[in-house]
């Protein structure tokens, strides 16, 4: 079975990115200070030359939500609108308000696109550290993930990280109640700790995650070593977080290439799970 790796990152793709994002509000906010500054000392100004800042950094915007995996279609279409409101001549005390409240929402969109989005494909992932290193050795010791296991694997990380908790559980639940999935491995652990979660979050008196924990053999598959301590809190948490990096690890290295694109755009959340960020 082939195996995939994590891609080597572009650098000029990236610097570009970096320098790019500051640009929306930087363009908008500016097009709009210039326009109310025009207003404020009576100098004859077109509100549409100032616009363009607007229409520029709309550009720009759906260029990035393009960088992405996963694609933001309402980003995506802001240069449309961008035209539709600028492109015909207004009132000028309208347009220049026009012109703050388009800026700002330019702004929560680029926010929201980074949060909800990703940063794009180039910053996603490096070729070294120990995440790459993970991958790579699930890759080489897990050998007989079938593709469509390894792509629930991508979809319950994806929930989860989403704050999907109930439906991250569901698809484990989903997964585990198939009569083929029956067995002991650990992924199957993996599912079945990320299924109890769920109960864990709802006060269950008897949580379902409690009760299934990786065995010792299982342990040379985890990113992180089992918790030696007493205290089961923290016991449950690196359990949570082993079972939630090992999805992630099956997902990037057998799942099909759509797949691997959309768990690659959560990449900082499997960082934060592996305490690099």
């Amino acid at each position: 079975m082939e195996v995939f790796i994590v891609e080597k990152p572009s650098d000029p793709l990236k610097n570009a990115e970096w320098l790019l994002e500051p640009a929306v509000p930087l363009l908008s906010f500016g097009g709009a200070a210039v326009a109310l500054l025009a207003q404020m000392y009576n100098v004859p100004l077109d509100i549409r030359y100032p616009a363009f800042g607007c229409v520029a950094a709309s550009l720009i915007l759906a260029y990035l939500a393009l960088l992405r995996p996963r694609k933001d279609i309402v980003a995506i279409s802001t240069p449309i609108y961008a035209i539709i409101f600028f492109i015909v001549p207004s009132d000028s005390s309208a347009g220049i308000l026009l012109l703050l409240l388009y800026a700002a929402s330019l702004t929560i969109l680029l926010v929201r696109l980074k949060r909800r989005f990703g940063s794009g494909r180039s910053g996603e992932e490096r070729e070294d550290g120990p995440l790459f290193d993970y991958v790579t050795r699930i890759g080489e010791t897990m050998a007989c993930i079938p593709s469509d296991t390894a792509a629930d694997a991508g979809r319950i990380f994806i929930r989860f990280a989403h704050g999907e908790y109930g439906m991250a559980a569901g698809l484990a639940q989903t997964y585990l109640s198939r009569k083929e999935n029956e067995g002991d491995n650990a992924l199957a652990t993996a599912f079945a700790i990320i299924a109890g979660h769920d109960a864990q979050c709802s006060s269950a008196p008897a949580p379902i995650s409690r009760l299934h924990h990786f065995t010792g053999e299982e342990s040379a598959l985890l990113f992180h070593p089992a918790s030696e301590s007493t205290d089961t809190e923290e016991e449950y948490s690196v359990a949570l977080d082993n079972a939630l990096l090992l999805c992630y690890a099956v997902a990037i290295a057998f799942a099909g290439e759509e797949q691997r694109e959309q768990v690659r755009s959560f990449h900082p959340f499997a960082e934060k799970l592996a305490s690099l960020k």
